[in-house]
């Protein structure tokens, strides 16, 4: 009987836990966005991208425009292989 009442209650954090994990991974990865291009860090760019490619994939997967997520995390990457590859 307790496992009924604590699968309802963590039924209803699940989704609220998934969506503050994506909007943290997104807003880590402008973050870290933003440090590599103030210093210049190919780090940042790459931890950006890898940041920001589980919500890509997931937002990739709506109808419309979203399938153009997934240019963020490759965008990242080359710029860090770009840096990188410059140093």
């Amino acid at each position: 009987m307790n496992e009924f009442f604590v699968g309802t209650i963590l039924s209803s954090v699940g989704f609220l836990f998934v969506g503050t994990v994506l909007w943290l991974l997104i807003i880590i990865s402008v973050i870290l966005l933003l440090w590599g291009v103030l210093k210049k860090s190919w780090k940042g760019f790459f931890f950006s991208g890898l940041l920001i490619l589980i919500p890509a994939i997931i937002l990739s997967t709506q109808k419309g425009f979203f399938i153009l997520f997934l240019f963020l995390p490759l965008f990242a990457f080359v710029i860090a292989y770009l840096m990188k590859t410059r140093t």
